[in-house]
């Protein structure tokens, strides 16, 4: 019945013409929108220990990333895409600079509120760890546009949805405001800033050129961008699940 579901839906997305992708898109991004800043109001009143709990969980999605960003770049054809995306690998992983690693970044902020540096490695919810893994494997065995979907858009667009969010509460959050000025910030000026809007819009354009040069690549486009908002929203829940919250209760 599932495989039935997924095909019936496939054959329909075959049938988008380029205006309803945006649209599609532009909706799935509204939604994303209302669901991350209705979830998330809870960090602005968080204990410590939750609001750590629910930090850390993110950290093995900035892990992973760049990995799949790096298989989407050898996925594309030379062109303006192949070429924005190397770019923002790049940044990803410091431009050379390991100690400007987002990943570093982030685990700077982790240690700055006070997460213990030996649960950094091994803490990842078993939930969120397929999550992830079903991320790699999609973005190894799916086809360029899908891929383009999951992560180009999922990732670089549907992600700074959620942290823009993120960041509007946890600054309200006491304890972070008792703290600011012995927490590291640097990830969060990077992504909350200009530059990760200006990334966005990017993506979307060079997308865009995509989908006119191709116009058959929309499905997969498409579906791969609904999987990347499913799994956005049960990697938050699974991550508040952690914590012994349950996502559902903060509607």
């Amino acid at each position: 019945m599932r495989a039935s579901k997924l095909n019936n839906r496939y054959k329909m997305l075959k049938t988008l013409l380029p205006e309803d992708f945006w649209k599609l898109a532009d909706d799935t991004r509204i939604a994303t929108e209302y669901l991350a800043d209705t979830k998330l109001q809870y960090l602005k009143s968080a204990p410590p220990e939750m609001l750590r709990s629910i930090c850390l969980q993110y950290r093995y999605f900035v892990r992973d990333y760049p990995n799949n960003l790096a298989v989407l770049v050898s996925k594309t054809p030379y062109g303006d895409f192949k070429s924005l995306i190397a770019h923002i690998l790049a940044d990803e992983l410091g431009s050379g600079l390991a100690e400007k690693a987002h990943l570093k970044l982030w685990d700077n902020f982790l240690l700055s509120i006070e997460l213990e540096p030996e649960v950094l490695e091994d803490s990842v919810h078993p939930e969120n760890l397929k999550l992830l893994k079903q991320l790699q494997q999609l973005t190894r065995e799916q086809t360029m546009a899908y891929v383009i979907g999951l992560c180009g858009m999922g990732g670089e667009c549907l992600c700074q949805v959620y942290l823009t969010a993120m960041y509007k509460y946890i600054m309200q959050n006491p304890y972070l405001k008792a703290n600011q000025h012995n927490i590291d910030w640097e990830f969060w000026h990077i992504h909350v800033g200009e530059e990760d809007i200006k990334h966005r819009h990017q993506v979307r354009q060079t997308i865009n050129e995509i989908v006119k040069h191709d116009p058959k690549c929309i499905a997969d486009l498409a579906a791969g961008y609904e999987i990347a908002k499913s799994n956005w929203d049960s990697f938050w829940g699974n991550s508040y699940q952690l914590s012994g919250l349950t996502f559902a209760a903060f509607s």
